[in-house]
């Protein structure tokens, strides 16, 4: 059964993950209000914060915003009046007829209603709670336009903003619910891990020095599940640029090879490093129709590297490439943990798509969700009291290396 609430700590920022409704927290600093670029309400978390906060006060408080935000902008395109430029309405009338001044206010006016004021997507700011503080104690309303559809750095963006704009605020404790949660392709731990990238990447720029509480209610298992897992850590794991060949004191190298192209990447790199032993042992399996084959290190011994255990692709048999990349994890952490009792393994992430996925299979593919998998492969593992002292990641791209970085810490 999971955890009704479970609490992550990533430097000064306490992530307080639970399950609930972000409407029923209470004394806290602020519960954040997902909305547009126009501030209306929208459906879901929106809507129920409009109704339990009072949708007229609510309303007004943000028509203000916007008049604010369009009195800036005019401001900032030179479109105000310098004051002391007329005096009264005597020295207007000099200029123009009194009924043509008003024709002309009438019609500003009314082109300042077609065309409405719309705010960036990542945009924060603070009003007041009405209903929410006498009766929950929720001190204020912390708005944020989010994306209209999932956008992995919008809603990176989107987080920042919100925990900038609480600590320039001295906020202590703040709700934030789920973003875009209505996308078709919403997935917890995707979304998850945003919010992970989010708290890292806020704390690396600010080096915060106040402690925040972060609450994160969620209002199904599946989301409750999905977060807490992806901020769980898995200090065992780690990431590395040292290129797969190059991998020394491990007991195990995994070599994912496609049959249709053995020699590409990271497989034709280990055959070659190994010797032609690898290459004909690799080649006798096959001809049995063995998909995984476990070989001596062969020449790479001389890494004190005991085993290479090689997968044989594409993984077929399986409908999406979630359950394939899940299969394949799953099937590495079995025979490494049952049937070698070894303790360390590394994989070659960048090699594994490429060896797994038929080729069409391969497009519009995201790197991220490969790591993502092994995460779930490895709670999984986990469940069952199992785990392995070390499972080192080789992986060249510095970019995904640091998402790994973020994603196991």
């Amino acid at each position: 059964m999971q955890l009704s609430t479970s609490i992550s700590k990533i430097s000064n920022i306490n992530v307080n993950i639970q399950s609930g409704n972000i409407t029923e927290q209470q004394d806290v600093d602020a519960i954040v209000l997902p909305t547009n670029p126009l501030l209306f309400k929208e459906p879901g978390v929106s809507a129920e914060i409009f109704q339990k906060c009072g949708q007229d006060k609510l309303e007004k408080a943000l028509k203000k915003l916007k008049e604010k935000e369009k009195l800036k902008r005019k401001q900032e395109n030179g479109q105000i009046e310098q004051p002391g430029l007329f005096n009264n309405k005597k020295e207007k009338q000099l200029i123009l007829d009194f009924s043509q001044f008003l024709a002309m206010k009438q019609q500003e006016e009314q082109e300042e209603e077609i065309v409405d004021i719309r705010f960036n997507i990542g945009y924060v700011d603070c009003v007041k709670s009405y209903k929410l503080k006498i009766e929950r104690q929720i001190k204020n309303i912390l708005i944020v336009v989010e994306p209209e559809n999932f956008n992995e750095q919008l809603i990176v963006q989107s987080i920042k903003n919100i925990i900038i704009k609480s600590n320039e605020l001295g906020f202590k404790k703040v709700a934030v619910p789920i973003l875009c949660q209505f996308d078709d392709n919403f997935e917890p731990k995707v979304w998850a891990f945003q919010y992970k990238k989010a708290f890292f990447d806020v704390q690396q720029q600010l080096q915060l020095k106040n402690q925040i509480e972060i609450i994160i209610p969620c209002h199904t298992e599946e989301i409750l599940y999905g977060f807490q897992k992806t901020f769980q850590s898995s200090e065992y794991v780690k990431a590395t640029n040292i290129y797969i060949t190059d991998i020394s004191n491990v007991e195990v190298l995994v070599n994912p090879v496609n049959q249709n192209n053995p020699y590409f990447g990271a497989s034709g790199k280990i055959i070659e490093k190994a010797g032609s032993a690898l290459e004909q042992d690799i080649r006798q399996q096959v001809v049995r129709g063995n998909k995984w084959i476990l070989s001596k290190s062969f020449r790479l011994q001389e890494q004190n590297i005991k085993y290479i255990l090689t997968f044989i692709g594409p993984v077929q048999q399986r409908k999406t490439r979630a359950d394939k990349l899940q299969y394949f994890f799953q099937k590495i952490l079995q025979i490494c943990n049952d049937q070698l009792k070894v303790e360390s393994i590394c994989i070659p992430l960048l090699a594994i798509p490429q060896a797994i996925f038929e080729q069409k299979e391969n497009q519009n593919f995201l790197l991220n969700r490969i790591p993502l998998a092994l995460k779930d492969a490895i709670l999984e593992f986990e469940k069952q009291k199992k785990k392995h002292k070390q499972i080192l990641i080789s992986i060249q791209d510095d970019q995904l290396r640091e998402f790994c970085i973020q994603l196991f810490q």
